[in-house]
């Protein structure tokens, strides 16, 4: 699928598959052969043909274009997720920022803005917002907020359906279509990700593993178990169990001494619900949300988490430790170590692993059993940001035309520019790396009952991991009625909203 060649065609050859993944899925879409007439092209390289907005430049006098976003943290377990992909002051010599710095300067001199943002500390956002949106006041002309805060401000009508917003094109391949496709409700979007984030594909949530460990127990190559569509909720179990050790021979495993199979976390046990091929919630023909949760399929899948959960001789799950010390810095450490054979991370941790020495893998997450067509990748809720516009903004003529500048744009500079420090730099180490990363990326699934959490069952499965809790029909069953009220609760609200 990925052939071995030289560094810049690699590079452009994962940017065009990965920009058109987020785009609908279909690596095959808006692409074209070399451009004969362009000296610079290498025979037979091939390249993603650009587009751009059928948008005219006007002048906005100065106008300053503010973005509200989330304020950076001091928290260990969180330095990773501030902004990186709104503005840049200067160029600086660091690629995304210097991305960011190249796209802002084409945008603000179209259309004679000056691109800034307003941070907030993020709990703080959404009483910000309908502070400011109740006193009608127009500061912010984008807001950002995480994809499980998007529920309730768009219940609170402070911000306004994307369908309708002049000047945005959500079928053009710079605004994610998986999005588009799963967060609508009954014919309305009010939160959109796009090519002017990164932090989406941070997001991600994949697995990890160590080569050195594979080697020395003599087990099956994991690239050629996912190949084989081999790589199972079984399979991960099954290998786990074969290396763990108690390495200081106290008699009991211990995170900080001892050998794993697998790091998990809380958010483990949700993510493989989407990855075993099913949701809490999906939607009708209608675009109307339904429970799909509770069925025998979902059961399995559970009762696999749970096998994996409970192994706290060959797992460790990371939030039992939470306030006891850094996990994320734990994580990194035991892994970094060899002292652990796999670990599930959203793909922004791997950063972390700049200076491991030994080689690692990445690969998709499981799937429930080797009957399941695709691997499938969540994108995990609690971090990334989505892209919604304020009913206050001031002109929603200009701010459309904005957004949809700056998302086409960073599609042909920040995204390359990501892909080359993160992708190239980090996650492929290997040839093989590169095929896993076609998988991960080619089907995205956003699961709306685990975003909107519908009746507390997300949360409830979220948290089962730590309280040990496995009864999953007994879970089910005690929110089964409140689910179905927040969903009618959530359609009657959007019913009433003006477009």
């Amino acid at each position: 699928m990925w052939k071995k060649i030289a560094a810049l065609a690699a590079l452009l050859a994962v940017f065009a598959f990965l920009s058109c993944s987020k785009a609908g899925n279909d690596p095959g879409s808006d692409k074209s052969g070399a451009d004969s007439n362009d000296p610079e092209k290498e025979a037979g390289e091939t390249t993603e043909a650009r587009i751009y907005p059928d948008l005219e430049a006007v002048d906005f006098g100065g106008y300053e274009f503010t973005f509200l976003v989330r304020t950076n943290t001091t928290d260990p377990d969180w330095t990773e997720w501030g902004h990186r992909d709104i503005s840049a002051e200067d160029q600086n010599g660091e690629i995304i920022n210097d991305a960011v710095y190249t796209r802002n300067k084409k945008i603000e001199e179209k259309y004679n803005i000056a691109i800034k943002e307003a941070e907030v500390p993020l709990l703080e956002l959404p009483s910000l917002v309908s502070k400011t949106v109740g006193a009608n006041d127009d500061s912010y002309d984008a807001i950002l907020p995480v994809l499980n805060q998007l529920a309730n401000i768009a219940q609170r009508g402070e911000i306004i359906n994307l369908f309708k917003a002049p000047n945005l094109d959500l079928e053009k391949p710079w605004w994610n279509q998986g999005c588009v496709k799963d967060l609508s409700i009954i014919g309305k979007l009010f939160g959109i990700q796009g090519d002017i984030l990164i932090m989406d594909n941070d997001a991600l949530e994949a697995m990890i593993f160590n080569k050195t460990l594979i080697s020395e127990h003599e087990l099956e190559n994991p690239y050629d178990i996912v190949k084989s569509g081999e790589w199972t909720f079984g399979k991960l179990i099954e290998m786990s169990k074969t290396v763990s050790k108690d390495l200081n021979g106290d008699g009991k495993m211990y995170i900080k001494d001892d050998l794993f199979g697998c790091i998990i976390q809380a958010d483990t046990n949700v993510s493989f619900i989407s990855s075993g091929g099913e949701k809490i919630c999906a939607k009708d023909e209608n675009d109307y949300p339904m429970i799909t949760f509770g069925n025998e399929r979902c059961y399995r899948i559970m009762e696999a988490i749970s096998d994996l959960m409970l192994d706290e001789d060959n797992v460790v799950m990371l939030h039992r430790y939470m306030g006891v010390f850094p996990i994320y810095d734990e994580q990194v450490k035991m892994f970094s170590e060899n002292r652990a054979l796999f670990s599930w991370l959203r793909m922004r941790i791997v950063e972390r692993l700049r200076g491991m020495e030994t080689d690692f893998g990445i690969i998709p997450q499981p799937k429930l059993d080797k009957s399941q067509e695709k691997y499938i990748t969540s994108n995990n809720p609690h971090v990334p940001p989505t892209i919604t516009i304020p009913r206050t903004a001031s002109n929603l003529e200009r701010t459309g035309m904005i957004l949809e500048d700056l998302c086409a744009e960073s599609r042909y500079t920040l995204q390359p520019a990501y892909y080359e420090i993160n992708l190239r730099g980090k996650f492929v180490r290997d040839d093989d790396s590169q095929e896993m990363l076609d998988i991960i990326l080619s089907n995205t699934v956003y699961d709306i009952g685990y975003i909107y959490d519908f009746g507390g069952l997300g949360g409830a499965i979220l948290w089962s991991g730590m309280k040990k809790e496995t009864n999953y029909a007994s879970m089910f069953e005690k929110t089964e009625k409140a689910m179905q009220k927040a969903i009618d609760k959530t359609i009657e609200a959007y019913e009433k909203l003006e477009d």
